[in-house]
């Protein structure tokens, strides 16, 4: 069963440890990971580990096995002083990336976009993935997503009839029991006005096994919303048999399904492996809709990729590709901004002391006058504001 394997994961730097992960390591860099793995949860189920190869750079390992590159950088003064004057801090990340809660309508509801919100199921994940953007949200003393009772989030649905989707996530949102996802589904039935639920999991990636056939005929029921499911492939080694099957399964019931992923170094920042996955998405029913540049998430700094080679692997996919499976490239913006086509022309760049960095003037109808906001005061448009871009320059990446 899904919950068996789920009990027997890794779930700390030291049962790592006891299966050798880093036996080759120095002590202090030891050390060091256990600092990492104190700051930032880890679980990697014993099916995810499976697909690991033991080359130190594989994509595999790179998105599940703690690192010394999740201690953030201490970055150059110039960098500190763009940081400043565009966030209004001297580091660009911060433990609310996206304003999951800076956006709270109600306990565990973020009400972002006006027609549609998201539930905060759990905070429990199959493989606690090292890029993720709620990574400062996971840990067991950071519970602002997740505690309490859902009945204020349905109130608050209730209440606004013009939200017509919910987006249930986590953590992962199956994660919770069928018997829980069914009360719950039972409740929102209630919603007249609530014609979606879409559920963002990556159980079809790190625990394939969770998509049982009680899963499926609990989804595929006549329910009066229709239900659809984001997967979240980032490689396609991750695209297994059991993967495929699984997914196959709730298509067979009906259930639409999508995939959205990071643009990461080092493991998918590549023409070539993106269509591989895409393809093999394409080809079993899994629509690629959206490619995330990477979010401004403390501990997350290796891995990200410019917006500049973002946009040059999308002209690379051009033509390799069919229409349908070429994802769009979006950047989700800082403190709550919403999501936006990624921006391709910048007003400032730089390059210097190991970094490439870029200013992009973004518009949202979901910004409000954050810091950067672009214009002198009581003229500014509170729509337009600033966005920092920057990493590791790939020389400096690879050293």
């Amino acid at each position: 069963m899904w919950q068996t394997e789920l009990a027997d994961s890794y779930d700390s730097v030291a049962s790592l440890e006891a299966a050798g992960h880093f036996a080759s390591w120095a002590p202090a860099d030891v050390a060091r990971i256990r600092a990492v793995g104190a700051e930032y949860r880890v679980r990697i189920t014993p099916y995810y580990a499976g697909l690991m190869s033991g080359a130190p750079n594989d994509p595999i390992r790179a998105q599940a096995l703690p690192a010394l590159g999740e201690e953030d950088p201490q970055l150059p003064a110039w960098a500190r002083e763009l940081s400043q004057e565009i966030y209004g801090r001297p580091q660009p990340w911060t433990p609310d990336a996206i304003g999951d809660i800076a956006k709270l309508a109600a306990p565990r509801l973020t009400h972002r976009y006006g027609n549609r919100a998201i539930l905060h199921l759990s905070s429990l994940c199959a493989v606690y993935c090292r890029f993720c953007f709620r990574k400062s949200h996971l840990n067991d003393d950071e519970r602002t997503l997740y505690e309490g009772s859902l009945d204020p989030a349905i109130d608050y649905l209730t209440a606004h009839p013009e939200v017509r989707e919910l987006i249930l996530t986590g953590g992962d949102p199956l994660s919770i029991t069928d018997r829980a996802l069914e009360r719950l589904l039972e409740r929102l039935s209630a919603l007249p006005h609530l014609r979606t639920v879409r559920l963002h999991s990556r159980m079809a990636v790190t625990l394939p096994s969770r998509l049982t056939p009680e899963l499926a005929a609990l989804l595929g029921r006549d329910w009066p919303f229709q239900i659809a499911l984001v997967s979240h492939f980032n490689h396609p080694r991750e695209w297994t048999p059991l993967a495929r099957e699984g997914l196959r399964r709730l298509r067979r019931v009906g259930i639409p399904l999508l995939n959205q992923n990071v643009l990461l170094r080092g493991i998918n920042d590549s023409a070539a492996i993106l269509t591989e996955l895409y393809q093999g998405l394409y080809e079993d029913g899994v629509i690629p809709y959206y490619l995330h540049h990477a979010d401004w998430t403390p501990g997350t700094f290796h891995f990200r990729v410019s917006l500049a080679r973002g946009h040059e692997i999308l002209r690379e996919l051009q033509g390799a590709l069919p229409g349908p499976a070429i994802p769009r490239y979006i950047l989700d913006l800082p403190g709550g901004g919403g999501k936006i086509p990624a921006p391709a022309a910048p007003v400032r760049q730089f390059r210097q002391d190991g970094y490439e960095a870029a200013v992009y003037e973004v518009r949202s109808p979901h910004l409000a006058g954050a810091p950067g906001t672009i214009g002198a005061p009581g003229t500014r448009d509170p729509k337009t504001s600033l966005y920092l871009d920057l990493c590791y320059t790939q020389a400096h990446a690879e050293s």
